[in-house]
């Protein structure tokens, strides 16, 4: 029986130990990448990468595949926004052009026929006093209050991780030297709907890698701009060098 178990990842044969296969039926090698945390199961079960969010379960990506030929080949147009069937030669299915026209929406291009609405309250492009440019009102409230209290900062200044800057990170603002401090602070505004997978994924990985660099950084919530001044200037005068503080 052990043997006919397949890694639902690469195919081969389950670990076994003492005779008994692993409930998950990974193979020896992503056995090991799970414990190490390359791999983690997201909320659907499936088996992913964390930097990328790519499913990795064979079957998921064959099926998927098998579903995207059998839709061309019987002329089947889907709705990008939530991959519903619509009216060839349309890009949102009724639903969808109804909820989002003449709307503003931050997106995530998946590939060429699929994109990830990430906040469909976007309301475009904010121009601060200091003539930097910002994605949503919230930013531009961050970024007037530092500028008002003559606090140097820049918006989305590249975070180097690694050599060949496949994984660099963009805080949405960095105070070089803040204070007496030689290192610098940064500071994210967690503002998009929690409930968004992708959105969650990306703060998760970066939230992690924070933690693991021991970078210093600030956490902004919709919660915190309503009063910024208060919030603001609290947490720069009490925050833990070295951890995240929310």
């Amino acid at each position: 029986m052990i043997d006919e178990l397949k890694c639902p990842i690469c195919g081969q044969a389950t670990r076994a130990y003492m005779g008994n296969a692993r409930k998950d039926r990974l193979c020896a090698k992503h056995a090991d990448e799970l414990k190490s945390g390359r791999i983690i199961v997201n909320e659907e079960g499936l088996f992913v990468e964390p930097k990328t969010g790519k499913i990795l379960n064979k079957n998921y990506q064959e099926n998927k595949v098998e579903k995207e030929v059998v839709a061309e080949q019987n002329g089947v147009a889907k709705c990008i926004a939530c991959g519903k069937e619509t009216r060839p030669g349309f890009l949102f299915c009724p639903f969808c052009y109804r909820k989002y026209v003449d709307k503003k929406l931050l997106v995530e291009i998946t590939n060429c026929k699929e994109i990830t609405i990430l906040d469909d309250s976007y309301e475009g492009k904010f121009t601060c006093t200091d003539g930097h440019i910002v994605k949503s009102k919230s930013e531009m409230i961050i970024d007037n209050w530092l500028f008002d209290h003559n606090i140097p900062h820049a918006y989305e200044k590249i975070l180097p991780i690694d050599a060949d800057q496949r994984h660099d990170l963009h805080p949405d603002f960095c105070l070089p030297g803040y204070g007496d401090d030689t290192d610098d602070i940064y500071i994210e505004y967690w503002g998009y709907n929690e409930k968004n997978i992708e959105y969650t994924k990306s703060k998760n990985y970066k939230m992690k890698i924070y933690k693991d660099l021991k970078i210093t950084l600030i956490c902004l919530e919709e919660k915190d701009i309503m009063d910024i001044s208060a919030s603001l200037s609290r947490k720069l005068k009490f925050y833990k060098k070295g951890q995240i503080n929310e």
